[in-house]
C-alpha cells in the first residue's frame, strides 16, 4: 500500500494518507467532494484508477473529471474512461465543467462597452478584460456548444452525468467594483437600463442577463440531456436577499445599498438560483480574511464563526429541503494580502469543526473542499473527520428538518438541530459565559432543552398537542366536529343538515363559507399544500383566513397513498398495490423519490399557512387507513389533526370492528394528536364498478361512530353522501 501511494499524484496521496475508511455505508448520502483532486487520475492506468476510486469510495469521497473544450478529445476520452468505471462500480459520475464556461467576455471589441463617442472600452476593475453585459447574446451558443459536445458523447456512450459543477466567477455581467461606473459611461448600457443611476435597477438587469447565460449554456443544457443530474455553480444558492461575504476579487461599490453590522456591510443580492436552472445549491463558507476585521467579538473565534454561520443559515433557511446544499468550505484564512495584519488570528481547528457540524444541522448535505495543495493534508483531515462521523446520523441528515437558523449577535451559546419525528439531533457550541440549558421552541409544537456540553445530543421533544381537536365556533362555543364532505346545492338541504346537528362542512370558497355561516355551521377548506409555496396558495389563504365560519384547514386527501398504493400507479409508474405491499424495489424506489418531493413541498406549504394565518387554525390531513407510517412521520409534526377514512360495510364482507382499531393506530402514529375519522356515507356500488349495492344500516352507522368516539376520536365525518340514491339511508344519517 505504501509503495502504491508513492506512485500517486501528490493531491491524491495527501487525501488517502490523511483520511480513514468509513465504518458504515453512506446509505444514499452524497459523498464528500474535494476540488484539488479533480482530474488527477488522468495519468493512471485503468486498474490503478479503479483501485483509487474504490479507496476514495471507502472513505466516502467522490471524484470528478475535468471537461476542457480546449483539449476536447483528450478530456472527453478521460471523462468516458472514468465515467465507465464509476458507473460500473455504482459511484456518482461527477464532472468539473469550469473549463467549458470561460469566457463569455472574450476580449474582442464586440463585447466591450461603447462610450459617448462610439469608441469601445473595457472594464478592467476585476483584474481582466471584461465589457458590456448587453453584448453577450452571441456568446451563448458558443459556450453552450462546448458543454453540449461533452453531454452528447456521454449520452451516446450510455454514461449518465450524476453531478456536474462549475467555479464560474470572474466573467459575465458583474455589478461590483468599477462595473457600475463603467456602465454609466456606456451608451448601450444606458439604453438597456434607463434608470441606471439606481443601483438596484442596474443590479437586477445584470443578474437577469447573468442568470440567462448560466441557464442556457449550463443549467438547462445539462438537465435537457440528464434530467436527474445535480448541476450547480460556485456561490449560487437561495438566500434572504443579502450576501454576507466578498470574494477575493470583489470590493464594495460606492452608493450601493447595504445592511450594516458593526463594520460589515452586507450587500443586497438578487435571487438567481432558480433563474439559472440549477438543481443543487452551492454556497461558499470560507474564512475570508477581511471578515475578521468587521467585528469586535471576543473570543476572536466568534468573528469567524458568526460570519460563516450567517452564510450557512442563509442558505439552509431558504433552500427547499428537496434541493441538496453542497457548500464550498475552507479553513485556512482565505485570500490574505501579501503582508497580512498579524492581529488576524487563524480560526481554531476545534471551532471550525464545530461550524461544520452546525452546517449539517442547518440543512447542508455534505461538503465541497477547496484549498491549495500545501493546505490539503490539514484541510482534508478536518472536514473528513466530521463527514465520516456524521454518517452515523444519516437518517437525521437525510430526512430531518432544521429547528434553528438564528445566529446570536454576540458571543453566546449556538444551538442547531434536525428534527425527525419526536426526536432532535442537536449540537451546542458555547461562546461567552452562559452555561445553563438552552430551550428551543420548535415549529409544529414542542420544545427541547439542550445542555451545555460538546458533541451530539439526541433529545426527545417535550410536546403537548397544539390543538385538542374539539372546535370553537364563531361564538366561542366548543363543538365536537360532526362533518360532511358534501356541500348541498340548495339552502334548504344545508339548513336541514344544520338542524340535525351537522356542524362542519367542506367549503371551496368564500361563498360556501358564507352559506355555512348563515346556518350557524363551520367550514373547512382544502389546500393544495403538496404543490409547495405557490402564488395560488398564498392568495387562497389570504382571501379566506379571516372568515368567521372558517374553522379548519385541510391538506391533500390520502396523500401518502398517491405515491405508494393507489390503483392508478399501475399506469403511471408501472407497479400495483400488491407490488407495494410486497415492497418490490421498483415500488419502493418510486415511493422514496416521489414521497421526498411531495412531502418536502407539503411541509413548506403548511409552514406558509401557519405564517399567514393569524388565528392559528388547526391543520388536518386525512389519510387512507393503511398509509405508510414512514412517510406520515415525515409531515406529522407540521399538522395538528390526523386520522383516516375507512368504509367498512361491503357486500363481500363487513368489518365494523376495524374502526376502533384504526383510531388506535392513528393515535399512535400521531403521538397523541387528535384523530378525526371519516366514515361511510355511501354504498360501494355507487363509487366502484362491479360492487354490489349495500348501504350501512342505521345501527351499523351508529356503531361505527360510537366505536370511534369510544376509542378517542375527536371528530366524526361522512364521505360519499353526494352519491346516495336511497333516501332512507340519508334519513338514517340525519
Amino acid at each position: 500500500m505504501a509503495q502504491s501511494l508513492k506512485e500517486l499524484p501528490d493531491n491524491l496521496r495527501a487525501i488517502l494518507e490523511n483520511t480513514k475508511p468509513i465504518e458504515t455505508t453512506i446509505n444514499g448520502r452524497l459523498p464528500l467532494f474535494v476540488l484539488p483532486i479533480s482530474g488527477s487520475l488522468s495519468s493512471l492506468p485503468d486498474g490503478q484508477a479503479e483501485k483509487v476510486l474504490n479507496d476514495l469510495a471507502k472513505r466516502g469521497i467522490g471524484y470528478s473529471v475535468n471537461w476542457n473544450h480546449g483539449s476536447f478529445e483528450a478530456s472527453l476520452k478521460e471523462g468516458l474512461r472514468i465515467g465507465k468505471i464509476q458507473q460500473r462500480l455504482g459511484r456518482m459520475v461527477s464532472v468539473h465543467a469550469t473549463g467549458c464556461l470561460y469566457s463569455f467576455f472574450n476580449g474582442t471589441d464586440k463585447t466591450q462597452h461603447i462610450d459617448a463617442d462610439g469608441k469601445p472600452f473595457a472594464e478592467t476593475s476585476f483584474g481582466g478584460t471584461m465589457g458590456c453585459p448587453f453584448t453577450l447574446e452571441h456568446r451563448i451558443p458558443v459556450i453552450r456548444q462546448r458543454v453540449e459536445a461533452f453531454l452528447k458523447q456521454y449520452k451516446a456512450a450510455g454514461i449518465g452525468v450524476d453531478f456536474i459543477f462549475a467555479d464560474w466567477e470572474i466573467d459575465g455581467p458583474i455589478e461590483w467594483n468599477g462595473a457600475w461606473a463603467s456602465s454609466k459611461r456606456c451608451r448601450r448600457c444606458r439604453e438597456h437600463v434607463p434608470d441606471i443611476k439606481d443601483f438596484r435597477s442596474f443590479q437586477t438587469k445584470l443578474r437577469e442577463v447573468r442568470s440567462q447565460l448560466q441557464r442556457e449554456a449550463f443549467g438547462d443544457n445539462v438537465t435537457r440531456y440528464f434530467p436527474e443530474a445535480l448541476v450547480g455553480n460556485y456561490g449560487v444558492n437561495p438566500h434572504n436577499g443579502y450576501r454576507y461575504w466578498y470574494d477575493y476579487f470583489e470590493r464594495e461599490t460606492p452608493g450601493a445599498p447595504a445592511l450594516s453590522d458593526q463594520r460589515a456591510r452586507y450587500r443586497e443580492w438578487n435571487h438567481e438560483f432558480e433563474p439559472c436552472g440549477y438543481t443543487f445549491a452551492m454556497p461558499v463558507v470560507y474564512t475570508w480574511y477581511r471578515t475578521f476585521g468587521w467585528y469586535d467579538f471576543e473570543p476572536k473565534d466568534y468573528r469567524w464563526f458568526y460570519n460563516m454561520m450567517l452564510v450557512t443559515s442563509n442558505a439552509g433557511q431558504h433552500t427547499s429541503q428537496q434541493t441538496p446544499i453542497i457548500p464550498f468550505v475552507h479553513w485556512h484564512t482565505t485570500a490574505p494580502p501579501d503582508n497580512p495584519d498579524p492581529s488576524v488570528e487563524q480560526f481554531s481547528k476545534e471551532n471550525y469543526q464545530e461550524l461544520l457540524w452546525h452546517m449539517l444541522l442547518r440543512g447542508h448535505d455534505t461538503f465541497f473542499l477547496w484549498c491549495t495543495g500545501r493546505e490539503l493534508a490539514t484541510e482534508i483531515q478536518l472536514v473528513h473527520e466530521v463527514y465520516r462521523e456524521s454518517l452515523q446520523y444519516s437518517g437525521f441528515i437525510d430526512r430531518g428538518v432544521p429547528v434553528q437558523f438564528d445566529v446570536p449577535s454576540k458571543p453566546s451559546p449556538v444551538v442547531s438541530g434536525l428534527r425527525l419525528g419526536n426526536r432532535v439531533l442537536a449540537r451546542r457550541t458555547d461562546f461567552g459565559t452562559r452555561t445553563g440549558n438552552e430551550t428551543l421552541t420548535l415549529a409544529g409544537g414542542g420544545e427541547v432543552s439542550v445542555a451545555a456540553k460538546r458533541g451530539m445530543q439526541i433529545l426527545t421533544v417535550e410536546k403537548k398537542p397544539r390543538h385538542p381537536g374539539i372546535l370553537k365556533d364563531h361564538n366561542g362555543k366548543l363543538r365536537f366536529p360532526i362533518g360532511f364532505y358534501e356541500f348541498p346545492g340548495n339552502k334548504e338541504e344545508l339548513q336541514r343538515m344544520a338542524q340535525s346537528g351537522i356542524n362542519l362542512v367542506r367549503c371551496s370558497n368564500r361563498a360556501s363559507l358564507d352559506s355555512a355561516h348563515a346556518q350557524g355551521m363551520m367550514g373547512w377548506v382544502p389546500l393544495s399544500v403538496q404543490q409547495g409555496v405557490t402564488p395560488g396558495l398564498r392568495k387562497q389563504i389570504e382571501t379566506l383566513r379571516n372568515h368567521p365560519a372558517l374553522a379548519v384547514w385541510e391538506g391533500p386527501d390520502e396523500i401518502v397513498w398517491t405515491f405508494t398504493a393507489y390503483s392508478f400507479l399501475k399506469e403511471r409508474a408501472g407497479f400495483t398495490r400488491e407490488d407495494w405491499n410486497n415492497q418490490i424495489p421498483k415500488a419502493v424506489n418510486y415511493a422514496k423519490k416521489e414521497g421526498d418531493k411531495v412531502i418536502t413541498k407539503m411541509n413548506e406549504g403548511i409552514r406558509l399557512v401557519q405564517e399567514l394565518d393569524e388565528r392559528n387554525l388547526p391543520f388536518w390531513v386525512n389519510e387512507a387507513a393503511d398509509s405508510d407510517v414512514k412517510y406520515i412521520r415525515d409531515y406529522i409534526d407540521s399538522i395538528d389533526i390526523t386520522g383516516c377514512d375507512y368504509y367498512a360495510v361491503r357486500k363481500a364482507g363487513t368489518d365494523l370492528q376495524s374502526i376502533g382499531r384504526l383510531v388506535d393506530r392513528w393515535d399512535a402514529i400521531g403521538r397523541g394528536k387528535p384523530v378525526w375519522m371519516v366514515l361511510q356515507g355511501f354504498s360501494w356500488h355507487k363509487v366502484k364498478a362491479g360492487r354490489k349495492r349495500l348501504y350501512p344500516s342505521y345501527h351499523q352507522s351508529r356503531f361505527m361512530a360510537y366505536d370511534a368516539i369510544a376509542h378517542g376520536a375527536r371528530g366524526i365525518f361522512h364521505w360519499g353522501t353526494q352519491t346516495i340514491d336511497d333516501p332512507l339511508f340519508r334519513e338514517s344519517l340525519y
